[in-house]
C-alpha cells in the first residue's frame, strides 16, 4: 500500500446512535444539532451528486460484500475551499479485497490520482487525505472522486464503486473554522472534516446531523481503528 494514506475509523457507537433518533429526514434537527450544523447548499450549485456502491452481481456471493457510501451531497456537487481536501467514506463491513481511490477530471483521459489504499478492516468511517498524493484541485472544475472495492480487476462492472462530485471554490470565506460556519457557507467537504475533528473531541452531533441531512446511514456500531 502507498505510504501517506490517512485512514481514520471513527468510533461512533452509542454517542452517534443517540444523536440519530429514528425520525424522518425531513424533520428539522433539534438541540445541539440545530445550533451547530445546518448545511446550506451553494446558491449556484453545480450538477452532480453521490452514487452509492454495492454489488451488482446477479449471482449470490460466497462472502458477504461491503457497501460503500461517500460523505457527499446526494443531488448536487459538494464544494471545498481547499485544493487538497480530506475526503470521507463509510463502509458497511470489512473489505477483504483491494480498495482503489480515484479522482478524475472531465475531458482528461488520465485520472488526477488513481491509487490503492488500505482495505478497511472493519465497518466505519474512513478518510483519505488528497494532500498526501500532492493533489491540487483547480478552481471551477467539477471533479469526480470514487472509492472502489476491486472484486475482479478484469471486469470493472463487477466491482463495488461509489462516486461523487467535488468543486474547489477558494473564493468562499467563513467567519469561523468550525463545522457550523463551514456548513452554513455551503462548504460541504470542509464542514465534514471539521465535524470529524469535533467528534474526536467528544462532540458527535455535528457529524451526525450532516450525515442525516445528506441521507447517509450512520455506522452506529463502527469500531475504532488506529490512524495509518
Amino acid at each position: 500500500m502507498p505510504a501517506g494514506v490517512l485512514v481514520l475509523a471513527l468510533a461512533l457507537a452509542a454517542s452517534v446512535a443517540a444523536a440519530l433518533p429514528a425520525r424522518s429526514q425531513t424533520e428539522p434537527p433539534t438541540g445541539q444539532e440545530a445550533a451547530s450544523t445546518v448545511y446550506k447548499p451553494p446558491l449556484r450549485g453545480a450538477p452532480g451528486g453521490r452514487v452509492g456502491g454495492a454489488s451488482r452481481s446477479a449471482s449470490a456471493p460466497r462472502t458477504a460484500l461491503p457497501a460503500i457510501e461517500l460523505l457527499a451531497p446526494a443531488d448536487h456537487t459538494g464544494v471545498t475551499a481547499r485544493a487538497d481536501p480530506v475526503l470521507y467514506f463509510s463502509i458497511s463491513r470489512a473489505a477483504q479485497w483491494p480498495v482503489q481511490f480515484t479522482i478524475s477530471a472531465p475531458m482528461q483521459p488520465t485520472p488526477v490520482v488513481d491509487v490503492s489504499i488500505p482495505s478497511p478492516g472493519a465497518a466505519g468511517l474512513y478518510a483519505v487525505s488528497t494532500g498526501k498524493y500532492r493533489v491540487r484541485l483547480q478552481p471551477g472544475t467539477v471533479y469526480t472522486w470514487s472509492v472502489s472495492v476491486v472484486l475482479d480487476p478484469r471486469a470493472w462492472s463487477r466491482n463495488i464503486v461509489a462516486s461523487a462530485t467535488i468543486l474547489h471554490d477558494p473564493a468562499i470565506a467563513t467567519s469561523a473554522p468550525g463545522a457550523a460556519a463551514l456548513a452554513g457557507a455551503g462548504l460541504w467537504y470542509d464542514a465534514v472534516a471539521a465535524a470529524v475533528e469535533e467528534t474526536n473531541r467528544g462532540l458527535p452531533a455535528p457529524l451526525a446531523a450532516l450525515m442525516r441531512q445528506a441521507g447517509i446511514a450512520s455506522p452506529a456500531n463502527a469500531p475504532s481503528a488506529p490512524t495509518q
